[in-house]
This record gives structure tokens, C-alpha cells and sequence, in this order.
């Protein structure tokens, strides 16, 4: 009998075939060992270990010093779980976007699997009970939007999560590239991105509202005063506007021209009202709710820098923040006060500076807190959970969680783009991009921080705060 000859090409497409058939059908998220009710509780000294390449990195020119915290923290993990599958798709499971403490104490966080927005994409939104150390989904996005054959279907959560005045949770769905929104069909029944509110007391989610034609991953809440600020995307090719929803009379209060906006991914606002956002120019831009206008300010950061991530307004009327982007600032801390349009530059963030997402300062105004390394170069840094304080300038590292979490439970934490502080300050809450350890993944994962996100609650040691 003559020998099956078979093309090359052919048979190592089966083999990747038959690979991501068998991945999909493997239960997703693994197991988490030692889990009561999906949350597992770690308390290790190995935590205050110094990595051997930080300890490396320290000794550059331009690093930052750091001290270690002296008492561990206890860490309570979860998996994001009740997954539809386990999206072996490249980038897979993912966070992208801030989270929220309500007013009850409970967190809410949204993953998204980064799929095919024709049709096959999954975004959830989750709940975590501090009284019960438990983390469950409370709302399917695509499942809200009740979409249509021909209709995009939401991959990701990318913008904050917010609270508004009244206890309503507001969260929204965008694309893959949130940028690419005009070439998709958008429909009367789906005009566009959607804002879609949480009602706590209920249980129950709905649709507030639309964003037409376009979508956003950053938001920011003025509770105050009921609006709710977005930087829209994808009307035109990189085109992005800033503009103010009035959650009261569910309509737009303010929308800019289209290219107002630069560097999309952060808005600050402060404690009158105004937000700040990257504008055109080197400078920070204004808008002033009072007068509906945006105007440029008298701070611009050094090198082309911009403001990628940034605190509540404190006491004394310092906002804080972190850059990214341009040179020689770049990846610094800074601190503005919106009153005197003045800027300070306080050095690299982390080391010789890394990439920050998202800062926020204690309620007692003493230290503001970060994970440097957002897209998974905390990899070479071990995790590190950073607290800054904001009198002496002093960086202390509360925690490098990496080495042991994935030594005790087969779970590598990476980078966030999703972190708050419980309202006495003494837990940090995180949501976590991340991968399982080598034993502990599926195989067409690669280890690279994305395809397996988690939940966790860093209870700081009173004598660390």
C-alpha cells in the first residue's frame, strides 16, 4: 500500500487545531489550591524578599532608593471564574481598566477575552463581598447589550468602573482597539458603546446610555456633581474627544472637537469640579464645568511627557500622578496643584521608573500607591506593591508578590491596571493580569502576564501605614 503523503503546512495546522480544541475544552480558570469559596488566603515573610535582579537594578545612576516594608502583608486571591472558556487566543483573559470600592465596601472589577469583536468576544463585569472573601460575576456585557447577528460584541473593560452619588455602578464595554470603532456597523439598536449602570440594591444591570458611533477606556466620576466624563475614540481614524455626561438627564453636556485630545488614557479631576486632561501642546487642558469649556493650563511636563495616571485632589491641594511617554521624565511621579497651575517633577516612579497605570493616594493624604510594571514588565521586577510617602518622599516596597504566590499556588501575578484602597486604608485592593506557572498552564499559553487574571485583597500591616 502506497504511503499517506502528507503537507507540511497541512499537518502542523491540525496539530495547533486539535491543540486549541483540547485547551477549550479543559476547565478555565485551573484549580486554585488551598481555596475556601475560590479565594485562598497567603501570608509568607518571603514576601519582604528583595528579587535578585531588583537588587540589581537598584544600583543603577538614576534609580530611586526604596526601602522594604518590615511586616508582610496577607494577600486573599481569587481566580475570575465562571468563564466561558479559556479564550487561547493570544492575549486571552485580560484586565484592562480601573476598578471601583463602593460605598458598601464591595469592589467591582471587569476582565474581557479579548476576542473576535464580529460576533465572538465576552466581557464580564465581577463583585467582590469583602465580609465573605468571595468574587463572582454580576453582569455579562454582551449579554446586556442583547446583541445582534451583524452587531460588535464587547472584548474588554477598559474603562474605570465608577460610583455615582446616587450608589449606581457605571462601567462600559470597548473593542479590541477601541480606535477602530468607525469601521464597525453600528446599528439603531446599537449605536455605539454603551453605559451601563449596576444598581447594588437590586442585583440587576441596565443601559443608561450610548456613546454614538464611538467608544472610550477611560472614564473618571464627578459624584458631586452627577456627570460622568469620557475621552471618546473611533469616530475618525485617531481622532478623541473629551466629553461630559449628565447622568440626570442622560444626555451629553459637553462634547470637544474631535482632536482635543492626545494621550487618551487619563483624567484627573479635582476637588472644584475642573478636569484635566492631555491636549493639544505640551500643556494639560481644562474643562470647567461651570462655563462648559476647555482650555490649555500652565503645566506641561518635561521631555513631551504626559499623564497617565493621577490621585484625587488631597487636603492641601496636590493632585499626584505618574507619566509615560516622551523623554528624560518619562515614567516619573509628579504632583500639580490645580489652584496655582503648579508643577512639581518627585523623581522616577519605581527604580529608574516603569510603567504606571493607575495611582491612588490614602484617605489620610500620607502615601499614594502603585504597581509598577503595568503591561507585564513587572515580570522582571517581581511585583512589587509600592507605597510613596508623600511628606518624605521615602518609597517603600509593601510586598514583592510575585516569587511567592507562584510558589504557593502556581499562579504568576503580573501587571494592573485596577487598583483602590478600602476607605480605613488598610487594604489595597488589585485587579491582576497574570499566567499560570509552567505546570499550571494551558499549552498554547505562553508566559507572557496575560490569559489568566485574578483578584486580590493586600491587607497592610498597621505598622506599615
Amino acid at each position: 500500500m502506497p504511503r499517506l503523503k502528507m503537507n507540511p503546512r497541512f499537518l502542523t495546522g491540525l496539530i495547533l487545531a486539535l491543540a486549541a480544541a483540547a485547551a477549550n475544552a479543559q476547565p478555565w480558570p485551573p484549580a486554585l489550591p488551598g481555596a475556601v469559596k475560590g479565594t485562598v488566603t497567603i501570608q509568607s515573610p518571603d514576601f519582604l524578599q528583595v528579587p535578585p535582579a531588583v537588587t540589581a537594578l537598584r544600583d543603577q545612576t538614576n534609580a530611586a532608593p526604596f526601602i522594604m516594608a518590615r511586616t508582610p502583608p496577607v494577600v486573599e486571591l481569587a481566580y475570575h471564574g465562571n468563564l466561558p472558556n479559556p479564550a487561547t487566543n493570544g492575549t486571552g483573559w485580560s484586565a484592562w481598566g480601573d476598578i471601583c470600592v463602593g460605598a458598601d465596601g464591595a469592589v467591582y472589577c471587569g476582565i474581557g477575552d479579548h476576542g473576535n469583536n464580529k460576533g465572538g468576544s465576552s466581557a464580564l463585569l465581577y463583585r467582590w463581598d469583602p465580609a465573605t472573601q468571595e468574587l463572582a460575576p454580576i453582569a455579562d456585557l454582551n449579554t446586556l447589550s442583547q446583541t445582534r447577528p451583524g452587531e460588535p460584541t464587547w472584548s474588554k473593560v477598559h474603562a474605570g468602573i465608577q460610583e455615582a452619588g446616587d450608589g449606581m455602578i457605571y462601567f462600559t464595554g470597548t473593542l479590541n482597539d477601541g480606535g477602530t470603532a468607525y469601521k464597525h456597523q453600528w446599528t439603531e439598536h446599537l449605536p455605539g458603546g454603551q453605559i451601563f449602570r449596576y444598581d447594588p440594591k437590586t442585583g440587576k444591570s441596565d443601559i443608561a446610555g450610548f456613546f454614538p458611533g464611538q467608544c472610550t477606556a477611560t472614564t473618571l466620576m464627578d459624584k458631586g456633581r452627577n456627570l460622568l466624563y469620557a475621552n471618546l475614540e473611533g469616530k475618525t481614524n485617531g481622532a478623541v474627544s473629551f466629553s461630559a455626561f449628565n447622568l440626570a438627564t442622560r444626555l451629553f453636556l459637553y462634547v470637544s472637537p474631535p482632536d482635543a485630545v492626545t494621550q487618551d488614557r487619563n483624567l484627573a479631576l479635582a476637588s472644584n469640579g475642573c478636569v484635566y486632561f492631555n491636549g493639544q501642546g505640551p500643556a494639560l487642558w481644562k474643562f470647567d464645568p461651570a462655563e462648559k469649556t476647555i482650555a490649555a493650563t500652565r503645566i506641561s511636563f518635561p521631555g513631551g511627557a504626559a499623564m497617565r495616571s493621577s490621585t484625587a485632589e488631597s487636603a492641601d491641594g496636590w493632585i499626584y500622578g505618574t507619566t509615560f511617554g516622551g523623554k528624560g521624565a518619562a515614567q516619573a511621579l509628579f504632583r500639580f496643584s490645580p489652584a496655582a497651575e503648579k508643577l512639581e517633577m518627585l523623581g522616577p516612579n519605581f527604580l529608574a521608573g516603569d510603567y504606571v497605570t493607575v495611582s491612588v493616594l490614602s484617605t489620610d493624604g500620607k502615601y499614594v500607591y502603585f504597581l509598577p510594571g503595568a503591561h507585564g514588565s513587572s515580570l522582571k521586577i517581581g511585583t512589587p506593591v509600592v507605597q510613596y510617602n508623600v511628606m518624605t518622599g521615602q518609597r517603600k516596597v509593601i510586598a514583592f508578590l510575585q516569587e511567592t504566590i507562584k510558589n504557593k499556588i502556581g499562579y504568576v501575578p503580573c501587571g494592573s491596571y485596577g487598583i483602590k484602597l478600602s476607605a480605613d486604608n488598610a487594604t489595597l485592593y488589585v485587579n491582576f493580569n497574570g499566567h499560570g506557572a509552567d505546570l499550571n498552564r494551558l499549552p498554547t499559553m505562553k508566559p507572557n502576564g496575560f490569559g489568566l487574571t485574578a483578584f486580590a485583597a493586600i491587607h497592610i500591616p498597621a505598622s506599615e501605614r
